[in-house]
């Protein structure tokens, strides 16, 4: 019977794992060696044959340059090649010949064909290291069900347990070139990833390159001879200091025995040396913590328990780091196999729901593994994990002076929560052989998309033209199961889903660093005349208190305790998108109503004029509910700018209008189109998005969202405008 495993295909070291068909319970899969873990090294012997393992690794260590090891941290840089006997190799060929020869040597091991498994990825590896790693499986003949984040599989293994209470435990997953931490709520049921963080260019390779540097500095005083561009005599200190950290796990010193050729010294390294040079990398790892703490809203005090996942997290430092923290260690998960075996369950689970009556499709694995009889699998629990990178595209600011990158998904959201799909509607001028789109999706966390990965880069083509050339893209992201990408858009006018296809990045986006309008051209915003009137919602239910928020900078703007009154967050966002017509000939008035309606500035260019009047906008200013209806006043101030090539009225409410004022406001619909004018109603909170398309007569853009992206919202409607 074929075997289906997990894969912690590690910087350092692999390690496979299955389960057992009769004890139901995971083992670890012996290398040809008997050893349970392999070392992630491929050794080349000629141009078309080559060793992996102990085999490889013992060539790296007598210095033999055919060899290729921390191959994973360059997962997903298509321009990393290394050429050993006249061939090049990516970092996603060295991963999958690594893992084809490991198979075939699983396979010789336990008399099985393996063709299934789900292997495990650093926590903070982004789009393109996923689909390097997916890629590399598939290259070495799997069947990649799934990949998971590696602490994520480590707190599987420990679900298995048997210990029903709660607890929010730490997992501080240090391997030999990655770190992550994460942290989760483990109950008697079910895994509860609250929010991940990492660095996947910090681990054990750094602590040994922090020895052998100092093996240099303390050779040069022995002997007095500089080795520092000895490039042989680095790499022999790199395998004698990985050496001499293993050793001091256990012992207080440890003695390096260092030779250039020329000469030779013994040099002791004790235990407090090597933990004081190494402190600034163990601090990378306490910052990374700290900033998890922060973005989730927790703290030290909140932690039941640490879990250790990786190799290095056998150094005292570490140990004793967590310790200091009063955190219990949660023994009895094996920190070198319990990724494999995390992963091993979930893809035994994932095979159940393969099986299940009736072929149903399952769209995430929390949901998959509640619909099975987990019974199978002691202590097997429902899964449910985050994101950890926040996921945005390259937009123009709200003024236009700059790209900046617009957050669709915040980092550490919820998977399930990631499915739903995030939409942004794009406002794009076609000519008629010109009927292409290019989207750039972007994971980080930095306003500026310099400062962020280029995760792809998606080209929609086959627009459809529309009268007049401008049509509205409705753009949709979504994280799929297994924690990439995927983007989609729908031309509004015509409903149709557009076809797309994914593209390289160019090697060069200095682009993203100049102003829009270096890049496409400056618009003749000059010849822009007309007039714009707001009308404001001021009902009670805009006195509610948004949480987890940056409060505006408004005169009496009220905040607290991370707490914006939604009122202002409507204001501010007024305010940023006024600021956009600064550059044209465009009156505005303002507006406010509830009960009633009362207009707070009349149509003008004076912009100290309509900041005033913004700035007096007030909860229940015209009274509690939504008895009136504000068209009628708009449809008066604008009146006087018939004929106007521009004139539009934009209605911002946050509930449900009573019966009379949503009759009035339909009715005016009409009048407005007979004039030539433009309505757009944009709601939040318990607004009518049907209704809102009812009264508009640009019905692609009228739209309901939470009022915290009012302001990207308005932003994507001035362009539109403007356009």
């Amino acid at each position: 019977m074929a075997l289906i495993v997990g894969i912690d295909l590690g910087t350092t070291y692999t390690v496979i794992s299955y389960i057992d068909s009769k004890s139901r319970a995971p083992q670890i899969i012996k290398n040809k060696n008997g050893n349970l873990s392999t070392p992630s090294v491929i050794g080349f012997t000629s141009p078309d044959s080559y060793v992996i393992g102990e085999d490889a690794k013992a060539m790296e260590e007598v210095g033999d340059v055919n060899t290729a090891s921390f191959y994973k941290l360059h997962m997903g840089d298509h321009n990393y090649k290394i050429s050993i006997l006249g061939k090049d190799y990516t970092a996603m060929d060295l991963s999958s010949m690594f893992l084809k020869r490991l198979i075939e040597e699983a396979e010789e091991t336990m008399g099985d064909e393996i063709t299934k498994a789900v292997i495990t990825v650093p926590a903070y590896f982004e789009d393109a290291a996923k689909n390097d790693t997916i890629a590399a499986g598939r290259a070495a003949g799997l069947d990649v069900m799934n990949i998971i984040n590696e602490p994520t599989a480590a707190c599987v293994a420990y679900g298995l347990r048997n210990d029903s209470s709660d607890k929010k435990i730490l997992i501080y997953d240090l391997g030999g070139g990655t770190f992550d931490v994460t942290i989760a709520n483990v109950s008697k049921d079910s895994i509860n990833v609250i929010g991940t963080i990492g660095h996947h260019q910090l681990g054990g390779r750094d602590w040994d390159a922090a020895i052998a540097d100092w093996l240099t500095e303390r050779f040069q005083e022995e002997t007095g001879i500089d080795a520092s561009e000895d490039s042989e005599f680095a790499a022999e200190n790199m395998i004698k200091a990985e050496i001499a950290k293993r050793q001091l796990t256990t012992a207080s010193s440890a003695d390096i025995f260092v030779d250039n050729g020329e000469k030779k010294c013994k040099i002791r390294l004790t235990r407090q040396e090597f933990e004081d040079m190494t402190s600034y990398q163990l601090g990378i790892t306490i910052n990374l913590i700290n900033e998890l703490f922060e973005n989730i809203k927790l703290s030290w005090n909140d932690i039941d328990g640490a879990v250790f996942v990786g190799g290095s997290t056998k150094m005292p430092m570490v140990r004793n780091f967590i310790i200091s923290k009063n955190i219990k260690i949660l023994d009895g998960v094996n920190p070198d196999e319990s990724v494999a075996i995390g992963a091993a369950i979930q893809a035994n689970i994932s095979t159940y729901c393969a099986t299940l009556p009736g072929n149903a499709t399952i769209s995430s694995f929390a949901m998959e593994q509640k619909d099975l009889d987990l019974v199978q699998l002691p202590g097997a629990k429902t899964i449910s994990d985050v994101i950890p990178h926040s996921l945005g595209m390259i937009v123009e600011s709200a003024d236009g002076h700059q790209f900046v990158n617009d957050i669709m998904i915040p980092r550490n959201t919820s998977r399930e929560k990631a499915f739903e799909t995030k939409r942004r509607q794009l406002r794009v001028s076609r000519k008629k052989e010109d009927n292409r789109l290019d989207i750039y999706l972007l994971q980080g966390e930095s306003e500026e998309p310099i400062n962020c990965t280029v995760a792809k880069k998606y080209s929609f083509y086959d627009i459809e033209y529309v009268t007049g050339g401008k049509t509205v893209l409705d753009i949709t992201f979504l994280h799929t199961i297994n924690g990439t990408i995927d983007v989609k858009a729908v031309q509004s006018e015509t409903g149709v889903n557009l076809k797309c296809r994914e593209e390289d990045i160019p090697a060069d986006m200095s682009w993203v660093t100049k102003s829009p309008r270096e890049v496409f051209g400056s618009p003749a915003k000059s010849e822009i005349s007309g007039v714009l009137v707001m009308a404001l919602d001021l009902s009670g239910s805009m006195a509610a208190m948004i949480q987890g928020v940056k409060a505006p900078d408004l005169p009496g703007g009220l905040a607290y305790q991370g707490l914006v009154v939604a009122l202002d967050l409507a204001k501010s966002a007024m305010i940023n998108f006024v600021d956009q017509f600064s550059d044209v000939k465009v009156k505005i008035g303002i507006i406010g109503f509830s009960d009633m309606c009362m207009v707070m500035c009349e149509p003008t260019d004076d912009k100290k004029i309509i900041m005033e009047a913004i700035g007096q906008l007030k909860v229940q200013l015209t009274g509690v509910g939504n008895d009136a209806s504000p068209l009628q006043f708009m449809y008066d101030m604008m009146k006087p700018f018939v004929g106007e090539p521009f004139a539009y009225a934009l209605v911002l409410t946050d509930g449900m209008w009573n019966s009379h004022a949503c009759d009035c406001a339909r009715r005016m619909q009409s009048d407005f189109k007979r004039m030539g004018f433009e309505v757009i109603g944009m709601g939040f909170g318990d607004a009518d998005e049907e209704f809102l398309k009812d009264i508009s007569t640009r019905t692609e853009l009228a739209n309901v969202d939470d009022i915290t992206n009012l302001d990207s919202s308005l932003s994507s409607i001035a362009r539109i405008m403007l356009d």
